[in-house]
């Protein structure tokens, strides 16, 4: 319960913030497929999920850098340091699952009948948790300014366009047949372990810088 109401508490500081990134991030998909229709659906689906998590976290640690010692009462009582730190990554989760279900209502919308499967899902997943991953221990240990980095060079891969970066993808060419004859249940359970792998690796780290800081 405790850690609901931290995601809450995250959730009315950067409320405003929060409206428009939600419309911003609508408008993503909507210009990649005017912009490059030929595009998978996967990559509008992670552009969205990437972006939404930096730059909603990017306000939300420009907002408590105002207050710094806010944090340290919430530690004091009657949130614990890993809470505080959990919190965090259930922002994550629920940004994932607004970017997922906004796709899909616009996809619907669309007609274009290119529903994301389960097996696209769960690729977005593992990318936009990896770079959460990265970001968030070194938000912690290092402070928003340094972390600041990782947000500008996101944002510059991405802004590289699609178009882009669809033609990059088209000249690699990787041989995929041996990961094809697996089975698609084994494929999905792969991705869905290495994520929680990688999200465990990233809690378990900043989980130990945080109750290692002064406050």
């Amino acid at each position: 319960m405790l850690l609901f109401q931290l995601v809450k508490k995250d959730l009315l500081l950067i409320k405003r913030y929060v409206v428009v990134t939600m419309l911003l991030l609508v408008a993503i998909p909507l210009f990649i497929m005017r912009t490059a229709p030929s595009l998978p659906g996967m990559l509008s689906f992670l552009y969205m999920v990437a972006l939404g998590e930096l730059m909603l976290l990017q306000a939300l640690s420009q907002t408590e850098a105002k207050s710094p010692r806010a944090v340290a009462l919430l530690c004091a009582a009657p949130y614990s340091r890993n809470t505080v730190v959990q919190a965090k990554y259930l922002f994550f989760f629920l940004t994932f699952a607004y970017c997922y279900v906004a796709y899909t209502l616009m996809t619907l919308d669309a007609n274009t009948g290119a529903l994301l499967d389960v097996m696209s899902v769960f690729i977005v997943l593992l990318c936009s948790i990896t770079i959460f991953a990265i970001y968030l221990p070194v938000e912690f240990r290092y402070g928003l300014v340094k972390a600041k980095f990782i947000f500008m060079i996101a944002v510059f891969a991405f802004s590289l366009g699609p178009i882009l970066i669809s033609s990059l993808f088209s000249n690699i060419s990787i041989d995929f047949s041996a990961l094809e004859a697996l089975p698609y249940g084994i494929k999905i359970a792969a991705l869905a372990l290495a994520s929680v792998v990688i999200l465990w690796v990233s809690m378990t780290a900043s989980l130990r810088i945080f109750n290692g800081k002064d406050l």
